[in-house]
Protein backbone atom coordinates (compact mmCIF):
# COMPACT_ATOMS: atom_id res chain seq x y z
CA UNK A 1 0.00 0.00 0.00
CA UNK A 2 2.90 2.37 0.69
CA UNK A 3 3.98 2.17 -2.96
CA UNK A 4 0.44 3.11 -3.98
CA UNK A 5 0.53 6.16 -1.71
CA UNK A 6 3.90 7.26 -3.05
CA UNK A 7 2.72 6.82 -6.64
CA UNK A 8 -0.45 8.85 -5.94
CA UNK A 9 1.60 11.65 -4.38
CA UNK A 10 4.05 11.60 -7.28
CA UNK A 11 1.29 11.78 -9.89
CA UNK A 12 -0.55 14.52 -8.03
CA UNK A 13 2.62 16.58 -7.64
CA UNK A 14 3.56 16.22 -11.29
CA UNK A 15 0.06 17.36 -12.27
CA UNK A 16 0.24 20.41 -9.99
CA UNK A 17 3.61 21.30 -11.50
CA UNK A 18 2.28 20.87 -15.05
CA UNK A 19 -0.72 23.11 -14.33
CA UNK A 20 1.49 25.73 -12.67
CA UNK A 21 3.95 25.73 -15.56
CA UNK A 22 1.13 25.86 -18.13
CA UNK A 23 -0.04 29.07 -16.44
CA UNK A 24 3.49 30.50 -16.48
CA UNK A 25 3.62 30.67 -12.70
CA UNK A 26 6.56 30.12 -10.37
CA UNK A 27 6.44 28.44 -6.99
CA UNK A 28 6.99 31.89 -5.51
CA UNK A 29 3.88 33.13 -7.34
CA UNK A 30 1.90 30.35 -5.68
CA UNK A 31 3.35 31.24 -2.28
CA UNK A 32 2.40 34.91 -2.65
CA UNK A 33 -1.14 34.10 -3.79
CA UNK A 34 -1.92 31.23 -1.42
CA UNK A 35 0.38 31.53 1.58
CA UNK A 36 1.69 28.00 0.92
CA UNK A 37 5.45 28.26 1.26
CA UNK A 38 7.63 27.74 -1.78
CA UNK A 39 9.27 24.85 0.08
CA UNK A 40 5.90 23.17 0.64
CA UNK A 41 4.91 23.67 -3.00
CA UNK A 42 8.20 22.04 -4.03
CA UNK A 43 7.62 19.07 -1.71
CA UNK A 44 4.08 18.63 -3.04
CA UNK A 45 5.23 18.83 -6.66
CA UNK A 46 7.96 16.27 -6.01
CA UNK A 47 5.60 13.84 -4.27
CA UNK A 48 7.36 14.28 -0.92
CA UNK A 49 4.42 15.82 0.95
CA UNK A 50 0.83 14.68 1.35
CA UNK A 51 -1.20 17.91 1.15
CA UNK A 52 -4.20 18.48 3.40
CA UNK A 53 -7.59 19.12 1.84
CA UNK A 54 -7.30 22.79 2.76
CA UNK A 55 -3.96 22.96 0.94
CA UNK A 56 -5.46 21.35 -2.17
CA UNK A 57 -8.23 23.96 -2.14
CA UNK A 58 -5.69 26.79 -1.72
CA UNK A 59 -3.59 25.39 -4.59
CA UNK A 60 -6.66 25.29 -6.82
CA UNK A 61 -7.55 28.86 -5.93
CA UNK A 62 -3.97 29.96 -6.61
CA UNK A 63 -4.08 28.26 -10.00
CA UNK A 64 -7.57 29.70 -10.71
CA UNK A 65 -9.08 26.26 -11.23
CA UNK A 66 -11.75 24.18 -9.53
CA UNK A 67 -10.41 21.90 -6.77
CA UNK A 68 -12.01 19.00 -8.63
CA UNK A 69 -9.65 19.63 -11.57
CA UNK A 70 -6.66 18.93 -9.33
CA UNK A 71 -8.12 15.53 -8.49
CA UNK A 72 -9.46 14.79 -11.98
CA UNK A 73 -6.36 12.83 -12.92
CA UNK A 74 -7.60 10.09 -10.60
CA UNK A 75 -11.02 9.82 -12.28
CA UNK A 76 -11.57 6.41 -13.74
Amino acid sequence: MKDDKNEILRKFGAYVKQLRNDKGMTMLDIEVITGITESSVSKIENGKKNPALTTIIKLAQGLSIAPSKLLSLFDK
